[in-house]
Order: structure tokens, then C-alpha cells, then sequence
């Protein structure tokens, strides 16, 4: 989970739009009236021309208004009056949604007010606020990298003014201030925990600012969680996040994740811990399944998953097969052939051969599940069995991982197990002319095994017709007569 970079933008640009509006507006009639609260007035020039922007202003001539500003004369560097004017004219960029133009006049604003005391604090902190937003606009708008930190920088350096001198900061502001240190925290060429960090610090006290954050808040304290790899901490904000808005199913897969990500990690160091998250995880499933979400056939086989990871043998089997019987998961060969294999590491070989006999049925021309089926009959010490489903595999082919030189050597090895040294020898013909046959080094041992009784029998049939064309032939003895 991220946070939309283009929703800052946008609530950057339209905060400083709506109050530099207003602020327009209480500028021309402070200045029009002579009722400025600082002890500064403009000038004769300025004055006269100030008189002649409110019709402007009223039909929203913003660049009559522009020019208006550029063509008073005799402004002196530095003055009240160039304050004044710079001002006006970062406002007028911004109701024309010129919204970079504003930051140079509006710099320049707060350099002078800074130097010279021309506005009250609260007009300058404004200002500044204003420039922390546009800059962060500007940041989120660039594609450069560099500008993008550049701008970030800008915008943090005048964000961390207005927070120093606001006692009571809203959540908006607070929420802008932690996403754009998070994105200048989270640069992938150039990262800063330290942006990152102080972002979360703003988060959590924000959310203890409210009765009831919004959760806006809570999204962008996950985010920083997991920049920081914090799974545990993310765990119990999704959790949060869920008790509040238990329809969102992203929430669900995330939690379901981060206790996965959290089983895997403490493997090693504390088996019972990573079973304990493990467990998490496949409830935290269950739950989502009992309101609606996580059922699609890949988020059932999912949950089988986690059932057969927890070697939960008995429970995942039974899921996985009522699932591919009932559609709540995808009835195809290797579902079936996964079954298989966990019946069989569940010591349930009647079981698992009873499946991929089904399988194979479903499945005709499938040539996976019969080498499976051989393989379970040669441990189950049934090598007539094994050879049958050896060689229907051969025939039926459409392999998907086994490779067509295995299959015919099991044809071989099981052959010649079960006494048929002649088919056994044809498969191995076979076997040889595969790539794979010049890296077995089995291949050739049971070879020349099997050619040795080849050789013998055909010695033993040879010595017999030799021994039996040697031999005298018996005279026929006289019948005796009664």
C-alpha cells in the first residue's frame, strides 16, 4: 500500500488555490482602503493602480490584472510596494492555476517580509504554507528523480517552519507534511530514514489528536511501516484498519500477508512463533471467506496452502478435494496431482491413488498423472502396476514437468524388476536417444545389467539346443505281448 502521489498534488494545489482566492480578495480591499495594520503604505503609482483592479478582478481578468501589476512604475527594489505586488501576482498565478509562477514572487514575498517587517507573522506563515504545498505540487508532478528530491527538500524545509510555529497543526496538514517526508524518505537512488522516521513520528501523533482518525492517517502509518519493514506493527494497524472498514478486501490480503512474511521470519529463531503467525494467517482467511471476500478458486487454493504448510494434512486434503469437486477451486491436472502427492506424504497411498485414478479419468490424455501413479505403485512395492501406468503415460504423453527419458527409463527399470528383460532392453533403446542419457549415469549400469541377462538366458538357451542335438535317441522297446 502506497500513498497516491497524485492526491497530494491535487490537495496541494486545490488548499492553496481556494486560500490565495480569499487572500486575493482581503488584499485588494486592505490595500484599496488604506487599512493596512502595519505601519507601511504604498506608494502614489501603486496606489492609482490598485484603484483600477477591482473591475479586473470582478470579470476575473487575471492577466489584465498581471499586466496591470507589471506596468506600475517606479517600484523600488525591496519596497513595501514590491512586497505588495509580488504578492498579488503569486495569487492571481494561482487563480489562473499557474501554480509553479507563484513560488518565485512569493520567495521573494518572504524574503522581504522577513528582512523589512512588512506583513504580520500569521500573512507570512501563510505564505509559507503556500510555498510548502506548491513545492510539493511541484515534486509530485516531476517524473526527474532529481527534481523530484530537489523539490521535496523545498517543500519539507518550509513545511518544518509552519509546524515550528503552529501550535495546533491540522490532521490535513500534518497528513501532507508525513507523506511528502515519506517520499523524500523513500527514494529508491538516495534513501533517508531519517525523513522516514520523522514522518511516522508526525503520523502517530496525529492519530492522537482525534477521538476518531481518519483513515487516511492509519493507510499512511502502514505505508511507513512497511518502508520501515515493521510487520508486526502493519499487522496491528490492518487489524485496526479492518474493525473499522471489514468490507475492503485489500486489507485482508495485506494482513494475510504481513502474518505470512512474519511465520517466515521467525522460522528459525522460534518454530512455535512462525506456527503461531501461520495460524493467524489462515484465520485471518477464514474470516475474510466468512464475509465475502478471498473466495475466488486462487484464494481457496491459497488457503489450502497455508492448511498443507501447517501440515494440516487431513484439513487442506479435504478442502482441496471438495473444492475442485464443488468449483470453489479449479479442477485441473496439477490441483489433482498436488492432492496426490500430499495424500501420499500423509502415508495415504489407498487414498492418493484413488484421486489420480480419478484424475486420469477426468483427464485422458493427461501423461503427468499416469508417471504419478507409476511412481506411488513402485513405493507401494507394485512394480506390475507401475509398469502398466509407466507405459500408458508414454503413450498418452502431454507432459508438463517430467521428462520423456524418465518415463522410459522407469518403463526399463521396472521391467526388468519384474523379470521382462526384453522390453526392458527396448526402453532403454529408447532412453538412449534422449539428450538427458548422456548425463545419467544409471542409464548405462542398468544397461549392461540388463544385457548381462539377456546374454545369460540366451547362453542358457544355446547350451540346452546344443545339449539336447548330442544326445543318442532312445530305441523304441518291443511292446510285450500278453
Amino acid at each position: 500500500m502506497t500513498v497516491s502521489l497524485s492526491h497530494t498534488a491535487r490537495r496541494c494545489a486545490r488548499v492553496a488555490g481556494f486560500a490565495a482566492a480569499l487572500a486575493l480578495s482581503a488584499s485588494l480591499a486592505s490595500a484599496q482602503q488604506g487599512g493596512q495594520k502595519q505601519p507601511f503604505s504604498v506608494g502614489e503609482k501603486t496606489s492609482e493602480a490598485l484603484t483600477k483592479l477591482k473591475p479586473l478582478q470582478e470579470s476575473q481578468n487575471w492577466d489584465g490584472m498581471i499586466a496591470l501589476l507589471d506596468a506600475i512604475p517606479g517600484i523600488k527594489p525591496d519596497s513595501y510596494d514590491q512586497a505588495l505586488i509580488l504578492d498579488m501576482k503569486a495569487k492571481l498565478y494561482i487563480q489562473k492555476n499557474q501554480l509553479n509562477k507563484a513560488i518565485e514572487p512569493w520567495e521573494k514575498v518572504v524574503q522581504l517580509a522577513e528582512t523589512h517587517g512588512y506583513f504580520e507573522k500569521k500573512q507570512v506563515l501563510d505564505i509559507v504554507t503556500f510555498l510548502a504545498q506548491l513545492y510539493a505540487q511541484e515534486g509530485t508532478s516531476s517524473k526527474d528523480p532529481v527534481v523530484q528530491q530537489r523539490n521535496f527538500g523545498k517543500a519539507v524545509s518550509y513545511f518544518k517552519r509552519v509546524m515550528e510555529n503552529t501550535p495546533k497543526p491540522t490532521p490535513e496538514l500534518m497528513m501532507t507534511y508525513a507523506s511528502i517526508l515519506y517520499y523524500k524518505g523513500s527514494n529508491a537512488t538516495n534513501p533517508d530514514a531519517a525523513a522516514i522516521k520523522e514522518a511516522r513520528e508526525i503520523v502517530e501523533k496525529g492519530l492522537l489528536t482525534s477521538i476518531k482518525p481518519k483513515e487516511g492517517f492509519y493507510q499512511l502509518l502502514l505505508t511507513l511501516q512497511q518502508s520501515q519493514n515493521d510487520l508486526a506493527g502493519s499487522a496491528e494497524v490492518l487489524e485496526l484498519l479492518l474493525k473499522q472498514s471489514p468490507a475492503k478486501k485489500d486489507y485482508w490480503q495485506l494482513l494475510m500477508a504481513s502474518y505470512l512474511q512474519l511465520s517466515e521470519k521467525a522460522k528459525d529463531k522460534d518454530p512455535q512463533l512462525a506456527k503461531d503467525y501461520l495460524t493467524r494467517a489462515i484465520v485471518t482467511c477464514e474470516r475474510a471467506q466468512a464475509l465475502g471476500h478471498l473466495g475466488t478458486p486462487k484464494d481457496n487454493m491459497n488457503l489450502v496452502s497455508l492448511y498443507l504448510m501447517a501440515n494440516q494434512f487431513t484439513k487442506g486434503t479435504e478442502l482441496l478435494y471438495n473444492g475442485m469437486k464443488s468449483g470453489k477451486i479449479e479442477s485441473e491436472p496439477n490441483n489433482w496431482r498436488v492432492l496426490g502427492r500430499y495424500y501420499l506424504e500423509a502415508d495415504l497411498n489407498t487414498q492418493a491413488v484413488a484421486v489420480l485414478d480419478e484424475a486420469a479419468k477426468l483427464f485422458p490424455k493427461n501423461g503427468e498423472i499416469e508417471v504419478q501413479l507409476a511412481q506411488i505403485y513402485l513405493q507401494m512395492e507394485k512394480p506390475r502396476e507401475a509398469l502398466r501406468h509407466a507405459k500408458a503415460a508414454v503413450a498418452k504423453g502431454n507432459f508438463e514437468g517430467t521428462k520423456p527419458f524418465s518415463v522410459h527409463y522407469l518403463i526399463a527399470y521396472t521391467a526388468y524388476e519384474l523379470g521382462e528383460i526384453d522390453e526392458s532392453f527396448a526402453a532403454l533403446t529408447i532412453a538412449e536417444k534422449f539428450p538427458e542419457a548422456a548425463k545419467d549415469g544409471q542409464l548405462p549400469r542398468l544397461k549392461g545389467v540388463v544385457q548381462e541377462a539377456i546374454n545369460e538366458r540366451n547362453h542358457a538357451k544355446d547350451s540346452k539346443e546344443n545339449k539336447d542335438k548330442k544326445a543318442p535317441a532312445k530305441t523304441p522297446q518291443p511292446v510285450k505281448k500278453a
